[in-house]
C-alpha cells in the first residue's frame, strides 16, 4: 500500500504538465458523439477515480449517469462507455471498425515488458507489426477443444483430486477460504497447461505472479515501474526468469497442446525466449486471474444459502455420483454438466451478478452505433459488465436479484436475446477461448468441495469480504482480506475415497456468451 500515493501523486503531476500542452488542442464532440460527463478534478478527476476505485469506476459513473452511452475524457485518451445491450450488439455488428490489437500491444509493453523487436513482431501489422501478437491468439482455440481440452481436463482434476484430499486430512484446520481457492485453482490450472515442469510449482513463483496480478494497475502505467511499482515488478521479473528456465529445460516439450503451440507460433515467427517468457507471464493473467475468484465466489454464494445448499447437493448426488464395488466414490464430469442443471445455473448466476470487467475495443475508424450513436477513429470503447449484465431491458424486473435457477429457466428461443446482456466471458468476436476448461474445473472443485464438506464461517456468518480495486486484470473481485472457515468432511462421506471421472469430448458446456 506504500507506493499508492506517491504514484498518485505522479500521476498527477505528469498529468498537469500535459494539459498546459494538450488542452488547447481538444477537440468539441459531435453533437452524435455520446455526451461527456464531468469529474470533480478536471482534466485528470477520471483517471485519478480509475486508480482509486478500479474497473468499478465505470460501473459507478454508468449508474449515476444513467445513459445508454456517454464519453469519458482520460486525459490523452476519450474513453467511450456503452451502458446498455442495444449499443453492445451495435458493436458487435461494426466489429471490422474495431478491434483488440493495440490494447493486446499496450499489455505486452507496459504490463509483460516486452519492447523493441519483440513488440514490432507482436503488434498488428496495421500498426506496422507482423502480427505475431494475433497469430499467438489465434493459436490458443484449437487446443481449447476437443483432444487438447481433454488432455488439460485429466491433469487438472487429477491435480484438484489430490489437493482435495490434502483438505480432508487436516479436519477442523481453520482455513482461508480464497486463499485455498487460489492455490487449489492456480496449481490445477497450471499443471494442466505447462506440464512437469510447470514454474508455478514453486510457491515463490505462486507469490510472485499474485504480487503482480493484485497490483497490475499499477504496472501498466509503466513510469518507472522498479520504482513507482515495485512490488509488481518484481513478480513479474522473477516469473519472467522462471520461463527463461522453463524453455531452456524444454518443459514445453511436455506441456498441453495450449503451451507447446502458443511457444511454436512465437518461435518460428522470430521471438526470443526472453518475449516468449514474458508474454507467457502475462497469459497466466488469462489462465487463474477470473477462475480464482470465481470458484471462491460459487462456493460462497452456495453455503452462505442453506436451501440452495441442500437442493444442488442432492442434485449431485443424483446425477453426477457413482459408487464402485469398492467403495470408491466418482464424481463424473459430463453428469455434472448434464444433469446438474440448478449447479450450472448457479455459476452463471455468480458470473452475472459479481462480473465487473470491462469489455474493451479501440476503433480504428468513425462508427455510427445503431444509427445514431457516433464513435471516433482512436476512440476506446468499455462496456461494463456490471452494467450490462443486470440490465433490466434484459433480465427483467429482477435483475439486481441472486436467482440461482435463473439460467435453467432459459429455453432455447432466449439464448440470443439474453446473450446481449452477458458479458462475463467478453462479448463477440472476441470471446473467452478458455472458458469451456475454466467452467469445468470451477465446477468440478464446487461439486466435490459441496458434498464432501461442511464449511462453517469462523465469524459465525457469512459476510462479503472488502476486494481488491487494483487487480483489474481479472473480470471478477479480487478478495482482500481473509475468509476463514473451518471444514469437516460430512458425517455421510467421512472417509470415503474420492475420484472424479472424464469422459472424452464430453468438455464443452453449452454456456450464455455475449
Amino acid at each position: 500500500m506504500s507506493d499508492i500515493p506517491s504514484v498518485i501523486g505522479f500521476t498527477l503531476l505528469v498529468a498537469l504538465l500535459a494539459s498546459i500542452f494538450v488542452f488547447v488542442q481538444r477537440r468539441k464532440l459531435d453533437p452524435r458523439e455520446p455526451p461527456a460527463v464531468s469529474s470533480a478534478i478536471p482534466l485528470v478527476g477520471h483517471l485519478v477515480s480509475f486508480l482509486y476505485y478500479g474497473l468499478e469506476y465505470f460501473a459507478i459513473m454508468s449508474r449515476k449517469n444513467r445513459l445508454p452511452a456517454f464519453t469519458m475524457d482520460m486525459l490523452y485518451t476519450k474513453v467511450c462507455i456503452i451502458a446498455s445491450p442495444e449499443l453492445v450488439s451495435a458493436v458487435r455488428r461494426s466489429r471490422n471498425a474495431m478491434s483488440l490489437g493495440p490494447l493486446f500491444a499496450n499489455v505486452a509493453e507496459n504490463g509483460a515488458g516486452v519492447n523493441g523487436r519483440g513488440m514490432q513482431l507482436l503488434r498488428d501489422k496495421e500498426s506496422g507489426g507482423q502480427g505475431l501478437g494475433q497469430q499467438t491468439a489465434d493459436s490458443m482455440h484449437p487446443p481449447l477443444l476437443g483432444s487438447g481440452l481433454d488432455q488439460m481436463n485429466g491433469k487438472m482434476i487429477a491435480v484438484l483430486n489430490t489437493v482435495i484430499d490434502e483438505l480432508a486430512s487436516q479436519p477442523d484446520d481453520v482455513v482461508d477460504l480464497y486463499e485455498w481457492c487460489s492455490y487449489a485453482v492456480t496449481v490445477a490450472s497450471t499443471d494442466a497447461v505447462y506440464g512437469s515442469l510447470n514454474p508455478y510449482r514453486s510457491e515463490s513463483n505462486r507469490r510472485a505472479f499474485w504480487a503482480m496480478e493484485s497490483n497490475f494497475s499499477l504496472l501498466m502505467m509503466n513510469t518507472l515501474p522498479w520504482i513507482t511499482a515495485r512490488k509488481p515488478w518484481k513478480g513479474r521479473e522473477q516469473l519472467t526468469q522462471a520461463f527463461i528456465e522453463y524453455y531452456q529445460a524444454d518443459g514445453h516439450l511436455d506441456s498441453s497442446q495450449l503451451a507447446y503451440s502458443r511457444w511454436k507460433v512465437q518461435h518460428e515467427g522470430g521471438a526470443t525466449i526472453e518475449d516468449i517468457a514474458r508474454l507467457e507471464v502475462a497469459t497466466g493473467l488469462a489462465i487463474v486471474s477470473n477462475t480464482v475468484p470465481t470458484s471462491f465466489y460459487c462456493l460462497f454464494d452456495i453455503f452462505s444459502r442453506s436451501d440452495l445448499l441442500h437442493k444442488i447437493r442432492d442434485e449431485i448426488l443424483a446425477g453426477a455420483l457413482s459408487v464402485d464395488s469398492a467403495g470408491v466414490h466418482t464424481l463424473d464430469l459430463a453428469d455434472i454438466r448434464e444433469k446438474c442443471p440448478i449447479l450450472v445455473s448457479t455459476f452463471q448466476e455468480t458470473l452475472r451478478t459479481r462480473s465487473n470487467s470491462g469489455q474493451l475495443r479501440v476503433v480504428h475508424k468513425d462508427t455510427l452505433l445503431d444509427g445514431r450513436v457516433l464513435v471516433k477513429a482512436g476512440s476506446i470503447l468499455l462496456m461494463p459488465a456490471a452494467i450490462i449484465n443486470k440490465h433490466h431491458s434484459v433480465w427483467g424486473s429482477d435483475a439486481d436479484t441472486y436467482e440461482p435457477d435463473r439460467f435453467s429457466k432459459v429455453d432455447p428461443v432466449e439464448r440470443r436475446s439474453k446473450a446481449t446482456g452477458f458479458m462475463s466471458f467478453g462479448s463477440s468476436p472476441h470471446i473467452c477461448p478458455g472458458r469451456h476448461f475454466a467452467s469445468g474445473e470451477i465446477l468440478a472443485l464446487v461439486a466435490m468441495i459441496l458434498v464432501r464438506f461442511d464449511v462453517r464461517p469462523v465469524r459465525g456468518t457469512w459476510i462479503e469480504p472488502k476486494v481488491n480495486t487494483r487487480a483489474v486484470t481479472a473480470s471478477m473481485p479480487q478478495v482482500a482480506e481473509k475468509v476463514e472457515v473451518k471444514l469437516s468432511e460430512t458425517s455421510k462421506f467421512a472417509g470415503v475415497k474420492w475420484t472424479y471421472r472424464l469422459t472424452p469430448g464430453k468438455g464443452t458446456f453449452g454456456l450464455i456468451t455475449g
